[in-house]
Parts: C-alpha cells; structure tokens; sequence
C-alpha cells in the first residue's frame, strides 16, 4: 500500500475516531463522498480490510479510483455511485454483493457537512441497515452552536442569501439533539458526539460522531422510506417557487395549529394586545395575519412574503383592513438579506417594532436563512419587543414520521424548495436566539388537540439589543462585515491545508466595488427603482403616499419627502445595490459624457414623484 504522507489533520481525526473504534479488525468498510482518503487509511491499517467507496458523480468516483488505483487493482477499493433518484444505492449494492449485516463501518468524513437532514438520515438508514450488530458509524457533521460554526453561520449570510431555494455551496447545520434523537430511532447508541477540531489551536466547529448499531430490527421498520424517487425537480427561486403553488399554500391546511390556539398560546404571553407596529414573515393562508388585527385593533402590521400571488390574494381577502392602513405587504428581497431591516430603517422605525412573528411558515425554511429573519428582527424590535415562530422539530415522534415520509424528495433535491419540511430543535435553537440577543421564555410543542405536536413553537424577548448591533455587519449588504480575525476565521474546518490568509475565499472586493461607484448615477438609478417600487407594487404598497398599507411616517414615503434633496442619502444606497449587483453579473452602467455637471438626473430620468 502506498504511503499516505504527512497529514497531521487526518492523522488526528484517524487518532480520534477510528482506532478507538477498533479499525485494525475491520474487513468490509462503507466510505461515503470521502474520495478514498480515509478509506485508504483504513486499507492500510487493516490489511485484511476491503472499501466500498460510495461518491456522488462519476467524476468522483474516478477520481477516487484514480488516487489509489492498486487498491482498485487488487480489489479492496470498490469505487460506487450514489444515485439522487436511489436513496437505497448502498444498501442494494451490497445486497448484490452478499455483504448485509456483514459490514464493520460507514464513515463520511469531512463530506457531511454540505449534506442537508433528509441526505444524512438517508445515509444513516443504509448504514443501519448493511452494519453488523455492533457495527459503528463514524462522520463529522457541521453544528452551528459551536464558536467557529456561529461565525461561519454568520459569514454565510450575504454571500448565500440569494440562492435562497436554490442549492448552492452552503452548509446544513445539525445539533447533538438532533443527532441522538434520529440514530436512537433507527437502532444506534451514541458512544461519541462532541464538538472538536482537527485543527491545533482552533476553536470547535464541527460534531464529531462515533455511534454503535445495537438494535438492527429498528431500521428494517423503516426500510420503505429508501424507496426510488422520481426524477429531480427544475430548481427554482422561492418567489417562483411558491407563486406556482400559491392555491395550495393558500388553502386551508387542516393541519396547521388552530389560530386560536396560536393566539391564546404564543400571541397573549407576548403581550399582542399592546402591539403598535409588527411584523409577519410568511402568511400562508392567512389565518394568523386575521387573528392578530382581530386580537388587537389597533395594530399596524406589515407581512413579508417571497410570493407576489400570495400577497394580492391576502390583500384582496383583507380588503378592509388595507384600506385603513392596518395592513401592509412587502416582498422579501431575494438579493439583500437586510431588506427588512433597510425598510423600516428608512422610516426612522428601527426600535419602534413590538414584535415579529412568522407561526407554520418557516418550517420550510433552513437555518442558514433562518438566522439573517432573526437578526433582522433583532435589529428592528424595541427592548423587550417579541419574537414568535414556529419551526419543525426533528426529535419529535410526527417530525420525524414527517422526515422519513418526505426522504426520497429530499434526497433527490437537496437544498431545493419544496412544501417538505427543514428541521430542527430547541438544542439547536435557543443558543443562537442568545447570542442574537433574546431570551427564550416558551419553547413547547403542544398537545395534538392544540398547537399540534410535531413542530416546536417559541416565543422569545430581546433583552441585550447590543448583542445584535454587534452582529449588524454580517447582514447588511452595505457594511464590511466584522472580522473575528485569528485562527477561528478560517472557513472552514476541513481537513485541507489552512490558508495563507484568513477565510480566503471569502471576496474582499464587495466593500471596495461600491467605493469605485458613481454617485450620481447611483442616486438617479436608486430613484427610479424606487419610483417604480411604488407604481407597481402590491394593493397596499403603493397608493396616495403609502406604502405597506401605512401612513405617514409607517412604512412610506413621507410628503415633502419625495424630492431629491430630501431622499438622496436613500436613493444613493439603494442605486449603489443595484450597480453592485449588475456588476456581479458582469454589467457594467456609466452616466452620460454630455450630462451637464451638477444637475440631479440623467437626461430622460424619471422625475421625483410629485415633480
């Protein structure tokens, strides 16, 4: 067997979880998306041993076969595709191969971490079901409540905010709860599950797993969920997504959580009778929108929501209320993560907000989005405003039925949007509504009778706004985000070499572009993306110097305030965005040489509304 090198990153990571494991015994092993790189460790540490190296494209396959091709030639690496449309690929090759119940371990190191629930609970449900009794599984997995994970998470933000619906390169964050709820169902115990890094001198940010099959009979209950998929759906955006299926958010879902029950439950201990201004993210059928203006009639609410059919329809279902100004609709902005917060910063009401809440509509949402919403919110309340939610809870009996029943979708779409459910859990919650700066005072799930006992529901109250203040850098899109600066800036955790300069792949030019940018075509291109914001938005977003259904100083642009003295500051940010973001797509704007210098438009500019 060919020499391995100095790695001392592996080295440690071998060190931690394989020889414990008894690694100089195993004879038939499952690596998972690893490339063969431990794999050939544990070819060369046991020598009786044989690999099946499952990866998920051909390319990587080859790859792994090229890298160590006199395993491949002696046949003790068997390279293998994983097939999105198969979740039970492992699982009916080794069938094939007679090697059920004979197999010593299923590891996936330093491959997981991009691996979303429905793909992990996937792997494990092979694993239970080829391992030996006494079989082990060993992975690292990404925890975004470690130190390094939260500052990863945060760094994530703007860079991964627009492929919102869309797979991308972002990571899927999962807990210890989580963990240990799912592989306890399926026949694992737990004998490894900390935080720990393969690094010297960094802080954690990965989970490091080592878990033993004691109960197999466990997995054969679940074995159908393996069953084939159809054929991966078309990626589309969030807005597109949902505005395809707006009947069926629309309707009425027999079960989300009775409104009443969400009122009485979530809604009074936050106080909704006092709200003066508040915010809903997500409506769906818009159960919860009406429970609140009736609850409180005197409250101004705005609702967020990626789709456009959702909102008109819920405008024309609430007519009255638009009509009064109680109700508002703006569209969530699918560049900018700070577009709820720029909104009511425009206003002067940043700190004037009671509360946000957003109850069986970021169930469909992951964390990584999940987090720019609260750090939103954690910017926009007053001390001691509100944050109300719902989420799907994993350990729970129906989430994880839920879970197993929407596998085969999941699997074949990763990180796509869909109606399926994104999990997650009071362990993984609560740590990082702390640091955003709340404090959780009810986090429950529920009788089935009353809010349903699958998701987890919280209510939460901002006690430290100056924790948030300090994370403002990482949402706006027009700050240099924070720097934490040392080791622990390094983007990831992996097992490749460090670089040379701190989170290197991180683009360092953003800040720097808006410099280069021309200001006047900046302000003039800012007022007639706004100008056209207003002419053609939503019912509610755009009449008689309104907008989101408010007057005055809520939410609109004020009279007197239209002209461009008065908005130039406004106009400049927003044109700046819209150059950026041109940029990024390799366009490129510049003013007119024969405009006369000083004037506030470019020739044929759309004047000031009210001009």
């Amino acid at each position: 067997m060919p020499d391995w090198g100095p790695d001392a990153s592996a080295q440690r990571v071998f060190d931690k979880l394989f020889t414990p494991a008894g690694v100089t015994g195993w004879r038939d092993v499952v690596e998972i998306a690893g490339g063969g790189r431990f794999g050939g460790r544990v070819l060369q540490a046991s020598p009786a041993s044989r690999c099946w190296a499952f990866e998920p494209s051909e390319a990587a396959r080859d790859a792994a076969a090229a890298r160590l091709p006199e395993a491949v030639a002696a046949g003790r690496l068997l390279p293998r595709l994983l097939d999105a449309a198969r979740p039970d690929a492992m699982l009916a090759t080794l069938i094939e191969a007679g090697q059920v119940r004979q197999v010593d371990a299923v590891f996936g190191i330093d491959s997981m971490q991009q691996a979303g629930l429905p793909t992990l609970v996937t792997h494990w449900l092979n694993a239970a079901l080829v391992l030996r009794p006494g079989g082990r599984l060993l992975m690292t997995l990404a925890d975004p409540t470690t130190i390094a994970g939260f500052q990863k998470i945060l760094r994530d933000i703007r860079r991964t905010h627009r492929f919102q619906g869309r797979p991308g390169e972002k990571f899927a964050w999962t807990s210890a709860e989580i963990v240990r709820a799912v592989l306890g169902r399926l026949g694992f115990v737990v004998e490894l599950l900390e935080p720990w890094s393969n690094h010297e001198g960094r802080p954690p940010r990965d989970l490091y797993l080592s878990a033993i099959l004691v109960q197999p009979d466990r997995a054969e209950a679940f074995r159908a969920a393996l069953r084939p998929s159809a054929a991966p759906e078309p990626a589309l955006s969030s807005a597109e997504w949902w505005d395809r299926h707006a009947p069926r958010a629309m309707a009425a879902r027999p079960d989300g959580p009775p409104a009443h029950a969400v009122l009485d439950r979530l809604l009074r201990p936050a106080a909704v009778e006092t709200w003066r201004h508040a915010i809903e993210i997500g409506l769906g059928d818009g159960r919860y929108t009406a429970e609140v203006l009736r609850a409180n009639p005197a409250v101004k609410l705005t609702v967020f929501d990626v789709s456009d059919r959702i909102m008109q329809a819920a405008a024309a279902r609430m007519a009255e209320a638009v009509a009064s100004g109680r109700l508002g609709f703006l569209p969530i902005d699918p560049l900018h993560p700070d577009g709820i917060l720029a909104a009511f910063e425009r206003e002067h009401l940043a700190r004037e907000i009671d509360a946000v809440f957003s109850i069986d509509a970021l169930v469909h949402v992951d964390l990584q989005y999940l987090v720019a919403y609260w750090l939103n919110a954690a910017l926009l309340l007053r001390p001691g405003g509100w944050l109300v939610f719902s989420v799907a809870d994993a350990t729970t009996e129906q989430g994880f039925a839920r879970l197993l029943a929407e596998l085969a979708q999941g699997y074949a779409n990763p990180g796509q949007v869909s109606d399926r459910l994104e999990y997650l859990s009071f362990g993984l919650i609560r740590p990082l509504l702390e640091r955003f700066g709340f404090e959780v005072t009810f986090a429950g799930h529920g009788a089935a009778a009353d809010l349903g006992g699958r998701d987890l529901h919280v209510v939460a109250q901002l006690v430290r706004p100056e924790a948030a203040e300090a994370l403002r850098g990482h949402l706006s899109t027009g700050l240099a985000a924070p720097r934490f600066g040392g080791p622990e800036e390094e983007d990831r955790d992996s097992l490749a070499p460090a670089p040379t300069t701190p989170d290197a792949q991180e683009p360092l030019a953003e800040d720097s572009l808006e410099l280069e940018l021309d200001l006047d075509l900046a302000r003039a291109l800012g007022q007639a993306f706004w100008r056209q914001v207003r002419l053609h938005g939503l019912p509610g977003l755009a009449a008689a110097g309104q907008l989101g259904g408010h007057s005055g100083s809520q939410m609109g642009a004020k009279p007197g305030r239209d002209g461009w003295a008065e908005n130039r500051r406004d106009y400049q940010r927003i044109g700046q965005l819209v150059l950026r973001d041109l940029a990024e797509m390799g366009i490129t704007l510049h003013k007119s040489a024969t405009r006369p210098p000083g004037t506030p438009a470019a020739p044929g500019a759309v004047p000031p509304d009210g001009a």
